[in-house]
C-alpha cells in the first residue's frame, strides 16, 4: 500500500509547492490515500493567503448554546473586531454544563468539540461567557470576564509585534479539503519555546439559542441564533506542534508546517476559516495570531 500511495503524494506535494524556500522541521499530517483522485492533474484547488505583521489578538469565547448571557457578548465581541479592523480574532468555544445537548427539544445539536472540552477543562473555566485574551493575565488572571474583555484586547494591542504569521489555503472542492502552509518570523529575540495551533472555524451556523436580553434578539429561546466563529476542530492537536524543530526561534528566520485537513460534510467550506496562532509553551501567552477563510470558488 505504502509503494502505491508515496509516487502520488509526491506528485501532489509538487503541484502544491510554495514557490518560497521553507525550513519544514516535520512530515506533513495527512489524510487517507483512498481521499485522492487517480488522476491529480485533473484536481481543481482554489488558493488564498493572508500575511500578517501587525499586533493581532485572540478571543477565546468560551460559551454555550444554553447560556442566556451568551449571546449579548458573542455579539458584542464581533461588533468590537469590526470596529478594531478585524485585528481582534474570536474562538468560540461550545464547552460545558451550558454546551451540554438535550436528548429531545430545541437545544439537540451538540456543537461541542474534543479540543474545546479539553481547553474548558484544562483551563479550569466554571462560568459562561468567560474568555482568555491572548491567555495572557489581566487583573492578576487569565480567566477574564466580558465586562473586562475591551480593556483587556486594547492593553494586548498597546504591544509590537514580535512575529509575523502567513498561512495559505488550498481547497481541493472535489476532496472537500484543505491544504494549509504557513509560516512564522521572529521580529526580534524572543525568549522560550513555540508552539503553532491550527484550528477550524465555521461562521454562520443557524441553531438555537438561550437568550435573556431582547435587546440583541428573541427571548427565551433565539431559534434561528447565528453562530459565528464556532470551533470545529484542532487540525494539529490541541496545543499544537513545535514551530521548530526545538521550539526556539532566531530573529528573521523562516519556520514552516504544512497541513492536509479533510473537512467534514456537514460544514459549510465557504463558511470555514483557518486560525493559527503562536505561543509561548511555557507562559501560555499568545504572540501573533492569524485567521484566513476558505475559499471555494
Amino acid at each position: 500500500m505504502k509503494k502505491i500511495f508515496y509516487p502520488i503524494f509526491l506528485l501532489l506535494l509538487s503541484l502544491l509547492a510554495w514557490t518560497a524556500c521553507d525550513k519544514i522541521d516535520e512530515p506533513l499530517t495527512l489524510i487517507g490515500e483512498e481521499d485522492f483522485p487517480e488522476n491529480i492533474d485533473d484536481t481543481l484547488f482554489y488558493v488564498d493567503s493572508t500575511l500578517v505583521s501587525r499586533k493581532q489578538v485572540l478571543l477565546e469565547d468560551f460559551t454555550g448554546h444554553k447560556c442566556v448571557n451568551c449571546p449579548e457578548w458573542g455579539i458584542f465581541a464581533h461588533e468590537l473586531a469590526a470596529e478594531l479592523d478585524h485585528k481582534l480574532i474570536i474562538i468560540s468555544i461550545h464547552a460545558g454544563y451550558y454546551a451540554t445537548p438535550d436528548a429531545s427539544g430545541d437545544y439537540t445539536a451538540d456543537l461541542r468539540t474534543d479540543a474545546g472540552t479539553q481547553l474548558y477543562e484544562d483551563f479550569q473555566i466554571f462560568a459562561n461567557p468567560t474568555g482568555l485574551i491572548n491567555r495572557d493575565e489581566y487583573n492578576g488572571s487569565i480567566l477574564v470576564y466580558p465586562d473586562y474583555w475591551e480593556e483587556a484586547i486594547n492593553t494586548q494591542l498597546e504591544k509590537d509585534p514580535v512575529a509575523t504569521l502567513s498561512v495559505k489555503n488550498k481547497y481541493f472542492p472535489n476532496l472537500n479539503t484543505v491544504v494549509i502552509d504557513l509560516n512564522a518570523v521572529a521580529l526580534s529575540d524572543i525568549e522560550g519555546k513555540y508552539k503553532v495551533a491550527v484550528y477550524l472555524t465555521e461562521d454562520h451556523v443557524i441553531s438555537p439559542q438561550k437568550n435573556n436580553n431582547p435587546e440583541v434578539g428573541p427571548t427565551p429561546d433565539w431559534l434561528d441564533f447565528e453562530h459565528m466563529g464556532l470551533l470545529r476542530g484542532a487540525i494539529n492537536t490541541t496545543y499544537g506542534a513545535y514551530i521548530s524543530e526545538n521550539g526556539e526561534m532566531v530573529t528573521g528566520e523562516i519556520y514552516s508546517r504544512e497541513y492536509i485537513y479533510k473537512l467534514n460534510d456537514d460544514w459549510v467550506a465557504a463558511n470555514c476559516n483557518v486560525i493559527v496562532y503562536l505561543y509561548n509553551e511555557d507562559t501560555w501567552e499568545v504572540v501573533q495570531v492569524a485567521e484566513l477563510g476558505i475559499k471555494t470558488e
